[in-house]
């Protein structure tokens, strides 16, 4: 798998686990059942694409709201260049499954992400953005994001510019 699809799956799983009928961290159901009855009808073939556009701007605006936009990246919020790709590899490949239950999503997750972190509420520093242009960042953010929902706190890790 490429590193675009597998921050597209880290986002899905972290996605996944933010939604209302998770753990609540932002107020979306995008990747739920209920979510794919809305969808489907509209969307048809592309109502995969559409689910992971919907719950990354969710959470997007989640993490601008409480980290702020400008200088700083997240998940939700990459470089444009690393945007691009990803759409492009979305487009190319179509969605990853997303999970279907929260043990699960916290299973897949520690595959991405397998660091001991302790997880701290609201915004978190773990870097500088030029961390953004290798690949160990992904292991990183995944671990932080695990820590987090599995200690119940909303920690949301971004990295400096």
């Amino acid at each position: 798998m490429n590193d675009s699809l597998d921050i597209v799956r880290l986002r899905i799983l972290v996605g996944y686990l933010g939604e209302r009928t998770q753990l609540n961290w932002w107020h979306s159901s995008f990747l739920s059942p209920p979510g794919e009855a809305f969808l489907a009808p509209v969307f048809g073939k592309s109502a995969g694409l559409a689910k992971v556009v919907g719950v990354t701007e969710a959470a997007r605006r989640v993490h601008d709201a409480v980290i702020g936009v400008g200088r700083a990246c997240h998940l939700f919020r990459l470089p444009e260049a690393t945007e691009e790709d990803i759409h492009r590899d979305l487009m190319a490949s179509g969605a990853p499954p997303s999970a279907d239950s929260v043990d699960a999503a916290l299973r897949d997750l520690s595959i991405l992400g397998d660091r001991d972190v302790v997880a701290k509420p609201g915004p978190m520093c773990i870097g500088a953005v030029n961390a953004l242009r290798g690949t160990d960042w992904i292991a990183l953010v995944a671990s932080h994001y695990r820590g987090a929902f599995g200690s119940g706190v909303q920690s949301l890790p971004y990295f400096a510019g």
